[in-house]
């Protein structure tokens, strides 16, 4: 828990603070502190100024990047605006949200040592830390792969244990999580528990609050550049936690029903869960409708547009990413393929595009053996939007960006491209940034923008989407799962790589479940979460909802069989 010591590691005074060439400010007129020993969430919906002040908090705004601060903020005793960001790395280490953009070395290990050795630490005290930092995230047999061909789980664990090697006093944690799959998330949970109790100070900017709402010493809940509320976890959500839905963020869902049912008036106005175990509790007295012992079946597609039959792929020799991965993909169909980091999800997504050809097997796409694709062919009916999205983009703003699509596709009249890219830019909420540079753009817009891209002109009948709410929040997620529905009513097939099992519980058709380049299942969601031996072979956990839904039947309690969201919840209370 937090220190008792009078002096805060962190204070933010009345700070407001404008990003170069912006008029808006990114934040205004916040005030906090960090407690030393303390961890913070920092909560609100997608560009509410997190990220800003998480740089804040390290020098790279304004030094780096830029704008203009009015306020003050305090480092362990350091003026920000009066300090070099390399003496505030001693006191500050930020994992970003695309940890991408911290790497300045080939290899893993030297990466984590790339911080200790510009600290000028002796090289036996570089290597303990190298060596502690690797085990701590378990990419200790991965230390001399290069960075750039690990997966996007590993470069997120890889980014932590290079803040995690600096040992500073304050980590500050932008949505460490992010590419994680579920198991690996919980460890990461505890890690960061653990190093509260070592005395660090902890600012975790997350949507997975699940395992922290209850544990956590205080929240800031940021919206439209303000401070809300800030103060203890139930003090913060009995004040705002309304609101919170309402601007689309993600609370847990037990968290959710409580606060509704309350509002409902089917729930005392003091109570307010924040664990399974409370709302367990708390729920205990509900009546729910009459079950109908009917799980809803997957919706049912029509012809198969990808048929793999044994597939293999392998790096070399050492390295085998498929081992013998069968499944079909029907046109209309809403799949999703989860897993384990490193199970070779990203590796099956690149050789249905036809970046990799299989080296073993078979792989039929759209009637057609894979190797008689050209990859510009394939592009014509399926279409790929990566993990990191700026990797595909080309121009200098988000409407050049779509316009260029349209133009690629042979679309050249003025009037049609304007006509689309104004109509793309309004489904998905991207009209205020037409004129912003695509890598200027928050992590969840350039998601959106990346989905946009390969859409906008048409064509495509299959669409894959490399953890597509990475970066988004609860608004902007079901907005972009609205967009998908109607793709799928177009006959448009949507693939795509999650580790977001509430996605998965809510969404979902079909789910293919992988581990070590192998699949372990191919159903519907709601029978997976029962299946205990697959959940601990693939490294997933059944979301807060399932947990709330088992321990509710365990007791007693009688419910609809085809409950997978907190709407269907609050429906079947009676």
């Amino acid at each position: 828990m937090a220190s008792s010591s009078p002096a805060p590691l962190v204070a933010f005074d009345q700070v407001t603070f404008y990003h170069f060439e912006r008029t808006t400010p990114a934040l205004s007129e916040v005030s906090f502190t960090l407690p030393r020993g303390s961890l913070t969430l920092l909560v609100g919906p997608s560009g509410c100024g997190k990220s800003t002040l998480c740089m804040l908090m390290t020098g790279i705004l304004p030094h780096l990047l830029g704008g203009v601060l009015q306020g003050r903020v305090m480092v362990d005793g350091k003026d920000v605006a009066q300090t070099a960001v390399k003496d505030l790395a001693l006191s500050a280490g930020l994992l970003f949200q695309d940890p991408e953009w911290m790497f300045a070395t080939l290899r893993v290990e030297d990466e984590v040592a790339f911080g200790p050795e510009n600290l000028k630490l002796p090289k036996t005290e570089i290597h303990q830390r190298v060596e502690r930092a690797l085990q701590t995230v378990s990419l200790s047999r991965f230390r001399h792969h290069l960075v750039w061909a690990l997966s996007g789980g590993q470069i997120q664990k890889l980014g932590f244990a290079s803040v995690l090697a600096m040992e500073p006093p304050l980590m500050i944690l932008d949505e460490p999580t992010a590419n994680l799959d579920p198991a690996t998330t919980y460890a990461v949970h505890e890690l960061i528990l653990r190093l509260r109790q070592q005395g660090k100070t902890i600012v975790l900017v997350s949507k997975d609050l699940d395992e922290f709402i209850a544990e956590a010493d205080q929240v800031l809940y940021l919206s439209e550049s303000k401070m809300i509320a800030q103060g203890e976890p139930r003090q913060v959500i009995r004040q705002a936690g309304l609101h919170m839905l309402q601007v689309g963020v993600w609370l847990p869902e037990p968290t959710e029903i409580g606060l509704r049912l309350r509002e409902k008036g089917k729930l005392d106005r003091e109570t307010l869960p924040l664990t399974v175990a409370e709302a367990k509790q708390a729920f205990a007295h509900l009546t729910f409708a009459p079950p109908s012992d009917q799980i809803p079946k997957a919706v049912e597609g029509g012809e198969a547009l990808i048929e793999a039959e044994n597939l293999q792929y392998a790096y070399n020799p050492k390295v085998t990413a498929l081992r013998g991965v069968s499944f079909s993909v029907r046109r209309g169909e809403i799949v999703a393929i989860i897993g384990q980091n490193g199970a070779g999800k990203s590796t099956l997504a690149k050789l249905l595009v036809g970046l990799l050809k299989p080296t073993g097997g078979v792989l039929r796409l759209f009637g057609k053996d894979a190797s008689q694709w050209k990859v510009a062919e394939l592009a014509n009916h399926i279409a790929l939007v990566f993990q990191n999205p700026e990797h595909q983009f080309l121009c200098d703003t988000v409407f050049e960006e779509l316009s260029y699509s349209l133009l690629a596709k042979g679309i050249t009249h003025l009037s049609e491209i304007q006509a689309r890219v104004v109509d793309t830019l309004r489904q998905l909420d991207l009209q205020d940034d037409a004129q912003t540079h695509p890598f200027a753009l928050s992590e969840g817009a350039k998601r959106r923008l990346g989905v946009a891209t390969m859409l906008v002109g048409g064509g495509a009948q299959v669409l894959i989407v490399d953890e597509p709410t990475y970066g988004q929040d609860r608004r902007m997620t079901e907005r972009l799962m609205d967009y998908i529905n109607q793709l799928r009513q177009q006959g448009i097939t949507v693939i795509m790589i999650t580790h977001d099992m509430r996605l998965v519980e809510a969404h979902i058709d079909r789910a293919i479940v992988m581990a070590e380049g192998r699949i372990l299942y191919d159903g519907e969601p709601q029978t997976l979460f029962t299946l205990e031996e697959v959940i601990r072979q693939a490294n997933l956990r059944p979301t807060a909802l399932n947990r709330l839904l088992t321990e509710l039947r365990q007791q007693g309690a009688s419910l609809p069989a085809d409950i997978n969201t907190v709407e269907k919840f609050i429906r079947a209370v009676q």
